[in-house]
């Protein structure tokens, strides 16, 4: 809530709820393109935040209201609180239709309307909190894969490059080899999709870059999505990616190091260099030094085993299909544009690349969820 310092509490409760009221709308927009016969029964209901201590969020159809959990929506994750109002717009969608009355409150009509507004539909038992599902440890096949690359990760911190560079090639191949594995086999996997960065006004050449590196090679899809501001005034951008469990834990590391180093280059670079003030160009330097350098591992792969498709080189050019029908069905007006980069420093943004090309990931995976996990109704 330190976006909202200076503000009464009731104050911060009408902004909330002015940014529920706008991604509400957002699924309602998503919605026409996937169902518009389903979107025209909608309409803008109350929405409120109230002190429910066994319960993130419900569906009043009587008072046509929404209420949310107060404390999940003052502290919880952002995509955590829109995953609640969007599972409670299902119930909402679904008490339009005349037959869910005689089914369920999770009967096949709420299962249809999840379906419809890409709502997650699991609300039994004790319901996990979108940062528990992504970041808590557990003891099954994917978390066992994630001790070993953090421990590759950790042999990267070897003051020796060519064995820091090693390791981290090591760590990428493992991850390949496994998500391979995976898609071809085409296992059961599940996908889930949330936000790694803060909004955003402005996005950065170098957060640009750095997300379409996760798309390029840490099988993940990324979008760049609209969110409201209150406290600003304005609409601004979040970064979602979308993925498995463990792809996304990953991937959230690698997007965060990247920036971190590249920010730690700058600061070294401008000391070097007091004149230069060509910072976005600089990081955007860094950014791209290092898909190059992950381009040319790729490249060395390929051409070190470039007939047998079962073994882990060419990342880019194996796609996971469920994963794209999932972001797809999540984000129906998706388009894609190129990324340019621009500086006012062309000496900056080589400085930069040579710096990115020397990047080895080299810390452990880090969780970063909190657990508070309740019952969604």
């Amino acid at each position: 809530m330190e976006y909202f310092q200076g503000n009464t509490l009731a104050e911060i409760e009408n902004h909330l709820i002015e940014k529920l009221r706008y991604e509400w709308e957002g699924n309602i927009m998503n919605l026409k393109r996937r169902a518009p016969d389903f979107a025209k029964t909608m309409k803008m209901p109350s929405i409120l935040l109230s002190d429910m201590k066994s319960l993130l969020g419900q569906w009043i159809s009587e008072t046509r209201e929404i209420r949310l959990s107060r404390d999940l929506v003052f502290n919880g994750r952002w995509d955590s609180v829109c995953e609640v109002l969007k599972h409670e717009m299902a119930h909402q969608l679904a008490s339009t239709f005349p037959q869910s009355r005689n089914e369920t409150a999770h009967g096949k009509t709420f299962l249809e309307c999840c379906h419809a507004l890409g709502a997650n539909p699991r609300a039994s038992g004790t319901y996990k909190t979108l940062e528990q599902r992504v970041f808590e440890e557990s003891d099954d096949e994917n978390d066992r894969v994630m001790i070993k690359v953090k421990k590759l990760m950790n042999l990267a911190l070897s003051e020796n490059r060519h064995e820091a560079e090693k390791a981290a090639a090591k760590a990428n191949q493992l991850i390949a080899k496994y998500n391979i594995d995976i898609i071809q086999k085409n296992r059961p996997r599940e996908f889930e999709s949330i936000y790694i960065t803060r909004p955003t006004l402005k996005r950065t050449q170098a957060q640009q870059l750095a997300s379409i590196i996760l798309d390029d090679y840490y099988f993940v899809k990324h979008i760049w999505i609209s969110v409201y501001m209150p406290e600003r005034g304005k609409t601004g951008s979040i970064l979602e990616i979308s993925g498995t469990r463990p792809n996304i834990k990953i991937a959230d590391y690698v997007f965060h190091y990247i920036l971190n180093y590249a920010e730690k280059c700058w600061q070294a670079y401008k000391k070097e260099n007091p004149g230069c003030r060509s910072r976005s160009g600089f990081m955007a330097g860094v950014v791209r030094g290092f898909d190059s350098k992950l381009e040319e591992q790729n490249t060395f792969r390929e051409q070190k085993q470039p007939s047998n498709i079962n073994e882990p080189h060419a990342l880019i050019n194996i796609k996971d299909k469920a994963l794209a029908r999932f972001y797809h069905h999540n984000h129906p007006s998706i388009q894609t544009t190129a990324v340019s980069c621009q500086s006012a420093s062309q000496t900056a943004y080589l400085s930069g690349i040579d710096r990115g090309e020397h990047l080895t990931v080299s810390k452990a995976i880090s969780s970063t969820g909190t657990n508070s996990g309740r019952l969604l109704e």
